[in-house]
């Protein structure tokens, strides 16, 4: 299977070699094997070697063969548990992970790792766990995939996701994110304080025409999907603002995008952000904080909170040293 990457180097990224970047962006992926499967290869729109220079902001678009799996693999990948019953399982995913396996990160995602989790450590043998022990034949690994996931966060953002944990609560579960029958917390901190300590951002989001990988926001709501997210600044740490932002909709990258359309974009974005220095080492700055909805066969939403990480509490300890930090 031939997959089609496209990867942006961030800021503040030294030289270095072209094959060597993606690498260390691709989940278990060596040099060797990269080169050994790769088709063709673009900088910035032209066609580039393998042993070409790449530095930030550069574009890079890769034609590669990656095979899919026959079979998924559980990995004993350690997880942070919030909440388990027969129905659901609800974890604090980390920044780094990424939720499902998909192209360049067939391995190493929140879906090996649940199945590990379901089926050696859980009390719990629910039906997905039974059907990955059983799921042994070649091509399965495509039926598997997705196993319980109803709704996704980006690799670099933490916090709060939950999966279902039988067909039944799966479908129940996606219906009430279709609806719109959840409430999303997210905490930011956003280089540059919002004109306003509190708000609603409408507007629509669209890919962005020059690469796969980048979005876009516009005021003009006849161009892609309709997005709007509430926010309530929290603190102000000299020119970086602690936000916490409600989604009322749960567009790609919508919260990225919504910081960067009011010019304050989140803290360690490379796709939309800024350059911080002083706080290029903690990422990027998103954790989704709280979910709140109701669990198959409860009459009562339930809510689940995922801790502040410890990222946010040295990034704010660094910025609470200069001196500069207020409420609102």
């Amino acid at each position: 299977m031939q997959d089609c990457l496209t990867l942006t180097v961030p800021d503040n990224t030294g030289k270095q070699r072209l094959d060597a970047f993606c690498t260390s962006k691709l989940h278990n992926m060596t040099r060797s094997k990269f080169k050994a499967g790769i088709q063709s290869v673009q900088l910035n729109g032209k066609p580039a070697k393998l042993s070409a220079s790449v530095q930030s902001g550069d574009v890079i678009n890769v034609v590669w063969n990656n095979p899919v799996p026959e079979t998924l693999v559980p990995e004993q990948i350690p997880l942070s548990v919030l909440f388990e019953n027969e129905d659901v399982l609800v974890v604090n995913k980390p920044a780094g992970m990424v939720t499902h396996p998909a192209a360049g990160n067939w391995t190493g995602t929140l879906v090996q790792a649940l199945a590990y989790y379901r089926l050696h450590t859980s009390p719990i043998r629910d039906e997905l766990s039974l059907r990955i022990a059983g799921e042994t034949e070649p091509n399965s690994f495509t039926r598997l995939l997705r196993a319980g996931i109803v709704h996704r966060l980006d690799k670099d953002t933490s916090g709060v996701l939950i999966t279902a944990r039988n067909a039944a609560a799966e479908s129940c579960l996606k219906e009430a994110f279709k609806q719109r029958h959840t409430e999303k917390y997210y905490l930011a901190l956003l280089q540059g304080i919002p004109e306003q300590p509190s708000g609603i951002i409408e507007t629509s989001i669209f890919r962005d025409g020059r690469t796969r990988i980048r979005f876009a926001a516009s005021a003009d709501l006849s161009k892609g999907k309709y997005a709007r997210s509430r926010y309530k600044v929290l603190n102000i740490y000299g020119n970086c603002a602690l936000v916490l932002f409600k989604i009322d909709t749960g567009r790609t990258h919508q919260i990225r995008l919504h910081a960067r359309f009011i010019g304050c974009p989140v803290v360690g974005d490379s796709l939309y952000g800024k350059k911080n220095a002083a706080l290029k080492q903690y990422g990027l700055m998103l954790h989704a904080y709280r979910l709140r909805l109701r669990l198959p066969a409860q009459q009562e939403p339930s809510t689940f909170t995922a801790p502040v990480p410890q990222r946010f509490l040295s990034a704010l300890a660094v910025l609470r040293n200069a001196r500069n930090t207020h409420s609102i």
